[in-house]
């Protein structure tokens, strides 16, 4: 964890008159989280994914702004915290938004049919959301970010990149005629919480305009049962199914490779 990080944290709590001494890491992963114990606030710090995005504030205006539309229409996510406008913050070098802390277990792994009723349910509110998103972000302009990023520091040959940039570019045209609406990005089950009122989504910050066959394919390819694959290809087909789930498994073949070398190239 880079302590200049957890300082930045410090100092937006101190700013807003929270507390701050009992804060505690939650996470410290793509981004690092902390809760301001015992506010019940827990602030996000745009770190390794600032490393590989190199401006990450219009993903984490996305993020509010679909975060509080969300909250807005009742739907089971995280909102952003009370106490504090949710930003994006900078403090110093340091993007940051603040969430509502939800109380929840940390060691529950919900159902994979469970993580699918939720989503379809989310997806009734995600349809409202009018604001400017990505087409197919992860996977469109983020993925040759982090594919630079992979080529820049030696993580991948600039060949095999390619291959991979262009095995995306023909996945995308087999989707491109699917209808587009606001999806949540990253719908698998570690960007849950189980709660004792049900699932609360959480982490929006790869929200994008896409078929809801992303969402879907996103969860399949985390449910060994394969349940949640056959619903995918009964909604939206064989072909276009094996395509959207082709697409994130190039994405996550690439931010693999870059979270495996994040301790050495960002300490």
């Amino acid at each position: 964890m880079d302590p200049h990080a957890l300082n930045a944290v410090v100092e937006l709590a101190r700013a807003h008159g929270l507390p701050h001494r009992d804060a505690v890491v939650l996470k410290d992963g793509s981004n690092l989280l902390v809760h301001l114990r015992p506010a019940p606030v827990v602030v996000r710090v745009a770190t390794f994914t600032a490393f590989i995005r190199h401006d990450p504030l219009p993903y984490l205006q996305r993020e509010v702004a679909l975060g509080e539309h969300l909250a807005a229409a009742g739907a089971a996510v995280v909102p952003p915290a009370d106490e504090l406008p949710a930003g994006p913050h900078q403090v110093g070098e340091w993007w940051l938004t603040a969430w509502r802390h939800v109380p929840h277990d940390a060691n529950a792994v919900p159902a994979a049919l469970d993580v699918l009723h939720s989503l379809d349910e989310l997806r009734v509110a995600l349809a409202g959301f009018a604001g400017d998103l990505p087409a197919y972000g992860p996977v469109a302009a983020d993925l040759d970010l982090a594919l630079a990023c992979c080529v820049e520091h030696r993580l991948l040959p600039a060949g095999e990149a390619d291959e991979l940039r262009a095995r995306r570019d023909e996945l995308l045209a087999v989707v491109a005629s699917l209808p587009r609406q606001a999806q949540h990005g990253d719908a698998h089950p570690r960007n849950v919480l189980v709660t004792a009122g049900g699932i609360v989504w959480n982490d929006l910050e790869d929200c994008c305009a896409a078929s809801p066959l992303w969402d879907l394919a996103t969860l399949a390819r985390r449910d060994t049962s394969g349940a949640v694959l056959a619903v995918a290809e009964e909604r939206y087909g064989v072909d276009a199914t094996r395509a959207m789930v082709g697409l994130r498994d190039v994405q996550g073949r690439v931010w693999t490779v870059l979270h495996d070398a994040r301790s050495t190239l960002v300490g």
